[in-house]
Formats: C-alpha cells, structure tokens, sequence
C-alpha cells in the first residue's frame, strides 16, 4: 500500500525535533522510527463539505504493516471511496462555514512546530472534520430522524497538524478597542506568547488607541515576551483604546504595507463589525491576511457563544457592589438599598450578581418591561418584602425601564449616540430611586411601631466592575481564547470568531454574530425562571419568541440570539 503525500506528511509527529521552531518547508515529510509502537491517526481523504469547506476521513496506522513510504506514487481518491458513514456525517451536520485566507486546495502547507515536540500526541490536534453542536439538549422521545438533519454545528478550535503560514515569515499585529474588560491585558499577552513560544512568530506588534492606531505605523509596539510577561495581573488596556476611528481602507493599506499577515482583534460588537469589513477589504484586495476576532464585553452580549471574556469578572465585583448595599440596607428601618450595574440592551450581569448573591428582592433588566403600580407592580413587591424582612435589595441594569422612563416624560427627548453608535441612555438608578420613595413611604405609613420612612442607600459601581484586573478564572478563560484565536490564524482561517459553545471552544464565522445581539431568554428555560422564582418578583409580561423550540439556541449563561434589524428575533 502506497501512502500520499499528505500522509506522508502527517507521519512526522513520530520524529523528535530539537528545536520545534527550525526552519519549515511546505510538504516536509519526516519517516516515521521503526521503534515507535503508538498508533496513529492518519488522515487520507481531503473532500469537500456541503458548506464547500475541506474536511478529512481518518483511519488508524500500526508499524506492523508494510508500507511504501515512496512519495513518487500518490494514491488518487475517488468520489467511488468516500466511507457510506462519512456521506450520513455530511447530511446529519450543518457546520457554519470558515472562510480561509488561501483558497487553492493544492497550496503546500507546513507542517506545525507543535507537532515536531516529542512524545506529542496526535490527538492533541483538531481534525478539519471536527465540530461542536449548537444544541445538546433533545427530545429523548423523538424518532423523527428529519430533527437531526443538517443540525447546526461549528468547527471546532485548537492547533491543526498542518498550518498555511511559514512562522518564520510572520508578522502579527494585536488591537484592542471599545470599552474596557477584565481580561485585555492577558489577550493580548497570550496572543503573544503563543505566537513565539509555540509557532515561532518573531514579530508581533500592539496597535496603540484602537482601530485609529492603525494610521500611525510609527506609534506601534513591539511585543516580546519580556513586555509582556506581567500583563496578567493588570487591569484597563495596556495598548489603550477608543470608540470609532474606524477607517476600512487606511487599516488595510497599513496592514499591507507592514506586511502583517495576522491580525488579532478584541472588542464588543461594534468592533467585530468593523473586523468585518475589515475581512471584506482584504479579501476584495487578495491578502494573505488572517483575521481573527477575539470577542470582548462585560455585557455578555455576543450571540451564541457561552460568555465573553471579562464577564465573571464584572459580575464577582457587581456582587460586592450588592454585598456594601445589603449592609447598609439592614442597618436602618426599612432600608432599600438600590445597586445599578452596567447593561445596555442585555441584563447578565444584573441577572448573574442576582442569583450569585442570593439576598436580592427585586432585578430589573433591558429585556423584561416592568410598572411601577398597581397589582403586579414592583412597589407592592417591595413593600411586601420591607414588611416582612425589614429591608430590601434592588438590582438594576443601566438599559432596564428606558421606555417606562421616556412614557413618564422623564426620558431625555432626542437620541444621542456615542462614537461607537451606542444610544446614550437615561440614568435608570436616581430616577428609579426618586419614584420609590414617596410610593413605598406612601404604603407603608402607619405600618411599623415608629411610622419610619424608608432610607434608601444607592449604590452605583459603575466602571468599578471593568477597570479591576481579572479572575483566575477569567485569566485561565482569556488563555484558551488567545491561543485558539492563533491556532486558527495558523492554520489559514480568517474573518472568524473564537468563543465557548457548550463550553468547547469553537471558530464561529464573523458574519454569523456581526450585527445581531445575545439578550437573556425569558421565554424558554435558560436562568430568569431562577430569578423570578428565587426573587419571588412578579412574573412581568413578556414579549413572545415567535420562533419554534427548535430553532432557538439557548447559551449556557442564559443568552438567546436576536436580530437587531428584524421584528422577530433569528
């Protein structure tokens, strides 16, 4: 049996390597030792998928058979010799397509320096066929097999055996934009580390101030090991950042002119908008440029994804904003103390801190509409609550009761957006403390033994919950982005996302969550049944999902994805 030189290729895992960055070749074969007695995974069939992406068969291979390593006689593959099990892998799984720098299927690629580390294992790298499905809870009793065809998947990330880029020949570039995170720092460390440390990549610079950093190849930094080495422990962005600057076309013209062939981005929406485009120019330009995107908002608020970097962060310093409230509320008569948290138009950290903190009465977040009286209302909630425990909690997100605020005339009039297009909201947490007031002291007059008013206490952390350095988990978590952020770029594939899916790390097409938001699922089991039933709030009407149980994909954090642009959320 004759093996192609693709097989031939993958067969240099079995070799020691004394340096695992010496100089790359494309197509470099390696024979395997006699001596090894592993097993190895071989792929031998490149196919097409159904969403014109390449994936690879794979069979196992033992030194007790007798092989031709003669790479003069490639074996040729038919359509006729594709396995009936992989034809049924195909119809059963839709996987979200990658784009890939390089489009020639027959471009030479390089062998990984991480497979030549000996004693590697084979299964430490991805298959190009491997996935992770969107949805993991089914129907137990369901026969109809039409429900598991062309599920939703995407690929899955990690190292691949064979990468499209010569590391020796590489230059990268790291940008960081939009508001702060937990976790910047560490993105941008690793990002680099990984690039020298496992690839060999010499260069990597950090793009000062944002996308608007671009336009001054002067101002960029040079990012080695050494600069790098303590960003871990530090909170903001060392390279800095800002919101707009964003120039399409003087971004690339400086990425070709330096020679960047790896552009790493961090940001919230907005951002990955601009990464977009950014995707779109190079390719109408014909770059070889990988674009990755590394998604980042204390809000949660990317799509499908299981929670971005900085979240938990924000929410452990959001709990002990609410843990100084719960003290200063039970240290008077009827005390409410009231804590605002960040969240625009997706209330998770509001919702997480609540449930986290287990001592909240009442949350209020931008996707439940609430009222103020009546039966229902929160002031007959809270007076209950102030009657029977003495004291109450109020958690808030900045997005929650706009409309409620704008139909009691207190909204500010004309729609203002900051630089990033964001609408300027209205200040929730003084409003929101000036109606309960005189309603609660209103209803509870003539209640207690000395007639006592309610003593509020307003608590506002504000950007105390984004400034501060990250978690050990949220520093373990920005690790595993950074890296898979790369071994995708490595490998050729661009204008990609890098996130957690049911907590497996996934390469999610940038088009698939550009423009479109990640909001707390109120209408499905996800976690605000938690609240509502832990809380005992009222259960607030709520708008109807207007899409079937089996086109929603709910997130692990409690997140549904809807369109911005569409009355139905998609």
């Amino acid at each position: 049996m004759k093996l192609t030189s693709l097989q031939l290729h993958c067969l240099a895992l079995v070799v020691g390597s004394t340096s695992a960055f010496t100089a790359l070749s494309p197509n470099h074969h390696v024979k395997p030792s006699p001596n090894s007695n592993h097993q190895r995974k071989i792929p031998h069939l490149r196919m097409a998928s159904t969403n014109g992406s390449s994936s690879e068969t794979s069979s196992v291979v033992s030194n007790d058979e007798d092989y031709d390593y003669d790479d003069d006689d490639d074996v040729k593959t038919t359509a006729a010799d594709i396995p009936t099990s992989i034809t049924a892998q195909s119809l059963m799984w839709k996987v979200e397509h990658v784009d890939r720098v390089f489009d020639d299927p027959e471009r030479p690629m390089y062998p990984n320096p991480l497979s030549l580390k000996p004693n590697t294992p084979l299964s430490w790298f991805v298959d190009e066929d491997d996935a992770v499905a969107a949805k993991v809870n089914v129907l137990a009793s369901d026969t109809d097999l039409e429900q598991g065809i062309k599920a939703e998947a995407f690929t899955l990330a990690g190292p691949r055996f064979d990468i499209a880029f010569d590391p020796q020949q590489c230059k990268a570039a790291v940008v960081t934009c939009g508001g702060l995170c937990p976790g910047l720092n560490t993105v941008v460390r690793e990002i680099v580390m990984c690039l020298r440390r496992q690839y060999g990549v010499p260069t990597t610079y950090g793009i000062p101030s944002g996308y608007r950093g671009f336009q001054d190849p002067t101002t960029w930094i040079d990012l080695d090991e050494t600069k790098v080495r303590n960003f871990h422990n530090m909170g903001g962005s060392f390279l800095g950042s800002s919101r707009g600057g964003h120039d399409t076309k003087a971004i690339v013209d400086s990425l070709e002119k330096e020679g960047i062939n790896l552009l790493f981005v961090t940001g919230g929406d907005g951002t990955v908008r601009g990464a977009a485009k950014v995707a779109q120019e190079v390719r109408a330009r014909g770059l070889e440029i990988a674009v990755a995107v590394i998604p980042k908002t204390i809000d949660n608020d990317i799509p499908l994804i299981d929670r971005t970097f900085g979240f938990e962060s924000a929410v452990n310093a959001a709990r002990q904003a609410i843990d100084v409230a719960v003290t200063e509320a039970e240290g008077f008569p009827l005390g409410l103390g009231v804590v605002k948290v960040m969240g625009r138009n997706s209330g998770f950290i509001a919702m997480h801190s609540t449930l986290g903190s287990r001592v909240v009465d009442l949350c209020l977040v931008p996707e439940v509409d609430f009222y103020l009286d009546g039966e229902g209302g929160i002031v007959d909630h809270l007076t209950n609550r102030l009657l029977e425990n003495g004291s109450a909690i109020v958690v808030v997100a900045e997005g929650a009761g706009q409309d409620l605020m704008a139909s009691v005339g207190a909204a500010q009039g004309d729609v203002i957006t900051d630089a990033s297009g964001n609408v300027l909201l209205d200040d929730v947490g003084p409003w929101l403390v000036g109606q309960l007031k005189p309603r609660l002291n209103e209803k509870l007059k003539g209640k207690t033994p000395y007639d006592d008013e309610v003593t509020v206490k307003y608590v506002d952390p504000s950007y105390m919950v984004r400034g501060i350095p990250p978690t050990t988990s949220d520093n373990l978590f920005c690790t595993q982005l950074a890296h898979n952020a790369v071994h995708g770029a490595m490998a050729g594939l661009t204008s990609f996302l890098v996130g957690s899916v049911n907590t497996r790390e996934c390469y999610l097409p940038i088009d698939l969550v550009a423009n479109k938001q990640n909001v707390i699922d109120t209408n499905h089991q996800s976690m605000w049944e938690y609240v509502v039933f832990d809380t005992q709030q009222p259960s607030f009407a709520m708008q109807e999902d207007c899409r079937g149980e089996n086109d929603v994909i709910v997130s692990a954090s409690g997140g549904v994805i809807v369109g911005t642009d569409d009355e139905c959320p998609i």
